[in-house]
């Protein structure tokens, strides 16, 4: 499996999470972060990155901001 597999069944599981996590062209949103045992999608295979058994995934929206 690779990540675009796991939203694919997390969307059969949570009816609505692939909205949130894709955009229009079904590409992984600006500010949604994915980690695959602590290492950034975005510098390995992105949603081509393959999970072996036991893999640790982490999905963490971005934050921004700053003083008022």
């Amino acid at each position: 499996a690779n990540i675009k597999e796991l939203i694919l069944d997390l969307e059969r599981q949570f009816p609505g999470i692939k909205e949130r996590l894709l955009d229009e062209s079904g590409k992984i949103r600006r500010f949604i972060n994915f980690y695959v045992n602590d290492e950034d999608i975005r510098f390995l295979k992105q949603d081509e990155t393959t999970l072996s058994d036991g893999a640790l995934v982490s999905i963490i929206p971005a934050i921004a901001g700053g003083a008022v």
